[in-house]
């Protein structure tokens, strides 16, 4: 019934065909995340997945907050309970604690999974997650982008937070609407699935090791650019993972400038994806020098409005559409002013992003890179 597609969902007793249920493995890059740690390897152990078809992998970026230990604490209990936890310490090698990829590598290289799944450390996880994600994989699928989202529905009360929300929502409603039109754009290391097979054909994460973000988008756009196989979205309630917001303004900025950063790698990866982004930066600027060239008589009051409201009502539609499929309506009252400040982040951002300047989990990254890394052809 798996290699036909037909959903986990509908098997009321998973006992029933146990050859037939694809082995994961949970595989999570932790690098100072003390606080959130042991939540989240005991909302992973806690899957609804039968619990000897799946294995939970941390493997420990160079923590210095105790991260590894606390996690070696947590996975021997774990195990004791029936669980299967393992916690590794990431590769050295690869500069100061080791780059995420070289850690996500090192688990992949030691799990036994044919689907791969990964998350960050410090998301809540439901406990469907793991069971929604996996009845996505049909035959000939290679990636499963799954939902994730800022904050709990109804708990982000902060005005940034709010913002961040509604500007991350849109994202995912974009990854899922270029899912559904057979070429995905968008995808996030929060919620991400993949083939071992499809994973070892494209040689892992070899040729943008060098690069400090794109653990998803990179990866996945290696999967879709072999043309072998499929990449869906996986938006079940059930699978909806949660990040927390970011701390402050500064923080969001740095993760947006680090997301931007692979933008350059774009041109060749994804031609299409990069005119998208090079559309939208260039409609952000038209709109933020529309004013000042009204005031400077270069353009009529009319044109000015016309621009800014295409605008309201395109996006408008998009953040309506995703509010009420992912259960976000309480984000919409971010609308108005993300919808006027928008431009302005984009462009600042797509400024920033691409030289890869910016600071991530107490690193600094210059242009794009983490120092002494090279790409592998």
């Amino acid at each position: 019934w798996f290699r036909h597609g037909a959903c986990l969902d509908a098997v009321d007793d998973f006992q029933t065909f146990p050859d037939s249920i694809p082995p994961v493995a949970v595989v999570v890059a932790a690098r100072n995340e003390a606080d959130h740690v042991e939540n989240c390897l005991r909302a992973l152990a806690a899957q609804s997945y039968p619990a000897d078809r799946y294995e939970v992998i941390l493997v420990d970026d160079g923590s210095t907050d105790g991260t590894g230990e606390i996690a070696r604490t947590v996975a021997a209990e774990l195990c004791r309970s029936g669980s299967r936890v393992r916690v590794f310490d990431g590769p050295a090698a690869y500069g100061d604690g080791g780059a995420k990829k070289a850690a996500l590598a090192l688990g992949i290289g030691n799990c036994s999974g044919d689907i791969v799944l990964t998350t960050d450390a410090d998301c809540g996880v439901p406990g469907g997650w793991v069971r929604s994600m996996v009845a996505h994989f049909s035959e000939g699928t290679g990636a499963v982008i799954g939902f994730s989202q800022i904050g709990a529905p109804h708990s982000v009360t902060q005005w940034l937070a709010r913002w961040e929300g509604l500007d991350f929502l849109l994202l995912m409603t974009a990854a899922a609407g270029s899912c559904a039109q057979g070429h995905p754009m968008a995808a996030s290391g929060q919620s991400l699935g993949f083939r071992r097979q499809a994973f070892d054909e494209v040689g892992g994460y070899g040729a943008v090791r060098h690069r400090v973000s794109g653990d998803d988008v990179l990866l996945m756009q290696l999967i879709r650019g072999t043309g072998r196989w499929q990449i869906t979205f996986c938006g079940d309630e059930a699978a909806r993972v949660v990040h927390p917001p970011s701390p402050n303004l500064r923080s969001f900025l740095s993760r947006r400038a680090r997301w931007a950063s692979n933008a350059p790698l774009q041109i060749r990866m994804d031609p299409l994806f990069f005119l998208y982004m090079v559309a939208t930066f260039m409609t952000s600027t038209a709109l933020l020098a529309g004013p000042a060239l009204y005031v400077a008589g270069g353009l009529s009051a009319g044109f000015v409005v016309t621009m800014w409201g295409a605008k309201l009502v395109a996006e408008a539609a998009l953040a309506c559409t995703g509010a009420r499929r992912f259960g976000r309506t309480d984000l919409l009252r971010a609308f108005p002013s993300w919808a006027l400040l928008q431009p302005l982040y984009t462009v600042l951002v797509g400024l920033v992003g691409p030289l890869g300047f910016y600071r991530w989990k107490g690193r600094r990254v210059t242009l794009g890179r983490q120092p002494g890394l090279a790409a592998r052809s």
